[in-house]
């Protein structure tokens, strides 16, 4: 390849992990997008926290962060004491706020979906398209291309036809792109062998807890709000669309 050639491809590339959190009513979608450095600082940095309770309360230090059970204390959380869980999850915030990384947040109100429409897109589809969108807005705006790995799901193999014929007709809507800054096809790996998957899912779930759930308890509020402060420093967009 000749001198020429090499400098028609300067772009660098970034990783943008997907994961979701939704109730009844709402429905989000929360990437967290990552160059080489920030994903090996947040799998760092999620590695040691469960290295540090590595043999305490029955965990280990391949146990999974994932935002629902670590929060309502379920599953292999589920003999850890409230306040281990929640600085657990302020640690792993702080981790991910201070890696370098940039957060992208949408939702959808559901329920006025189905007020408002006969046939209603599956709100997967989307909010989907509206997050890719913004993580495709975002790598052009940093001369970057992203690659897009998401948690696995029994639709995936939908998810990526519609992929690729976003690439091809455009997204649905008045921001309609046919996504030139995103590259192949969404990749969808197992959260529980991704550090940078679970935590997606614990800022989306956190995010969607703020947004669609009101604390009964000052204290639970406060925990809230500390766990999510770290990560407002990361968001590079943010919104729930209302049909």
């Amino acid at each position: 390849m000749s001198e020429g050639e090499q400098r028609a491809y300067p772009s660098p590339l970034l990783l943008a992990y997907v994961d979701e959190s939704y109730t009844v009513d709402y429905f989000y979608l929360g990437a967290i997008v990552v160059d080489g450095a920030a994903a090996r600082r947040i799998e760092d940095g999620l590695n040691q926290i469960m290295r540090d309770y590595r043999g305490e309360f029955g965990l280990a230090a391949s146990t999974e962060l994932h935002g629902h059970p670590l929060f309502q204390g379920r599953d292999e959380w589920g003999s850890v004491p409230t306040r281990v869980r929640i600085n657990v999850y302020e640690r792993a915030m702080e981790v991910v706020g201070a890696s370098g990384a940039r957060v992208i947040l949408r939702g959808m109100n559901v329920r006025r979906q189905r007020e408002r429409y006969v046939s209603p897109v599956p709100p997967h589809e989307v909010v989907l398209a509206h997050l890719l969108e913004r993580v495709d807005t975002y790598a052009r705006g940093e001369g970057a291309h992203a690659l897009v790995l998401a948690d696995e799901v029994h639709t995936q193999e939908r998810h990526r036809t519609n992929f690729r014929n976003f690439r091809v007709g455009g997204t649905p809507g008045y921001r309609s792109s046919t996504l030139p800054g995103l590259l192949d096809t969404i990749h969808f790996a197992p959260s529980h062998h991704s550090r940078l998957l679970q935590a997606a899912d614990l800022v989306t779930f956190m995010h969607r807890r703020r947004c669609t759930h009101t604390e009964p308890d000052a204290r639970a509020q406060a925990a809230n709000d500390r766990i999510w402060a770290p990560i407002v420093q990361a968001i590079e967009h943010e919104l729930c669309w209302e049909p």
